[in-house]
């Protein structure tokens, strides 16, 4: 059972936060995300802030990291790359009004969110609150690993069993590799251009950072689909954290895409992983065609919300309002792809 704790949270800035409390906390959670560790933070957002709530002897018991930008002299909260879901992660349990507090001094202090997440284990506390305009649900997709593998290739769909079987006809071989520039050019080069406003190039580095320490610690996978003559089809990389396989990044050519190479990879990782504790976790975006993609696995769909607000002046909220219409409109519009 949970300790209940009359404390009220604080802002820190950066450099008031202490680290090693900080992943002590989230290491002792019962869902523990990477997503929430400094190290992975001070990657994907540099200078993050944080709400933090002290127990009794100064040790954290509840943290919320900020992803806070900052543009045109306006501080505010945006959900980083490669960072799906940060939320509240609590060792303790907190009441009504402790939940409402945490979200009134972001309110205070940021006057816009351009989407902040909330993980899954969130959704159930904020199901009380989140009936509002500013509040979103999304969706991720979980497959538990814990059946024998033959058990879960059974909850493939039909479809699904039947491209494997076209990826192995097709003596695709699978390779482990530490070496993230082979993905990054297949990215570039087939999928890039069909994201809206481009790839900025700052995405490329963080990546390559990211990977060098989730490598350094041991919890990276990347393979790759390869031709039988080492011709690299495409490629995914896999981070092992607190339970979860998150599918971090990936990418395919056209022939990777019309063999089924992806299927293999992740078909590989479910083999591997059967009968444990995992969950693999395919972090699918709101794309129906992607989302269907990771839905023929046999995995189930989890909810978790995200906060949208705009508390700025009238004309730069206006302004803010317009631009996310045309992103809105662009990204339905955009060739969906797999």
């Amino acid at each position: 059972m949970r300790k209940k704790y009359n404390a009220v949270p604080h802002l820190l800035h950066h450099n008031q936060i202490d680290k090693t409390a900080w992943d002590v906390c989230v290491h002792n959670l019962a869902q523990r995300q990477v997503y929430a560790l400094s190290w992975y933070l001070d990657i994907v957002s540099p200078g993050w802030q944080a709400l933090v709530m002290k127990g009794e002897t100064g040790e954290y018991v509840a943290v919320m990291p900020l992803p806070v930008r900052k543009k045109y002299g306006i501080s505010y909260l945006q959900q980083p790359l490669f960072c799906q879901q940060l939320g509240l992660y609590t060792t303790c349990t907190l009441s009504d009004s402790q939940l409402g507090t945490f979200l009134e001094l972001i309110q205070a202090k940021f006057g816009y969110t351009a989407g902040y997440a909330f993980s899954t284990d969130n959704t159930l506390v904020l199901n009380q609150i989140s009936g509002g305009q500013d509040w979103g649900k999304l969706y991720t997709h979980h497959l538990s690993l814990q059946l024998p593998y033959p058990q879960i290739w059974q909850g493939y769909t039909r479809d699904r069993k039947y491209n494997l079987n076209k990826a192995r006809r097709a003596n695709l071989k699978l390779i482990n590799s530490q070496d993230i520039e082979p993905l990054i050019s297949l990215f570039r080069e087939n999928i890039a251009h069909k994201v809206y406003g481009g790839v900025a190039e700052q995405a490329y580095i963080m990546l390559r950072r990211l990977f060098t320490a989730c490598l350094e610690k041991g919890i990276a996978q990347l393979m790759y689909a390869t031709t039988e003559t080492g011709n690299i089809l495409a490629g995914g990389l896999f981070v092992y954290y607190g339970g979860h396989i998150i599918y971090l990044f990936n990418a395919a050519d056209a022939k990777g895409r019309q063999l089924n190479a992806r299927t293999l990879i992740l078909d590989n990782v479910i083999q591997r992983n059967a009968e444990t504790s995992m969950v693999l976790d395919f972090e699918s975006p709101m794309i129906e065609s992607i989302a269907g993609f990771y839905k023929s696995f046999g995995s189930e769909a989890i909810p978790f919300y995200e906060w949208r607000y705009n508390r700025l002046p009238l004309p730069i909220r206006l302004l803010k309002q317009a631009r996310q219409k045309i992103l809105t409109y662009s990204l339905n519009n955009k060739t969906k792809y797999k």
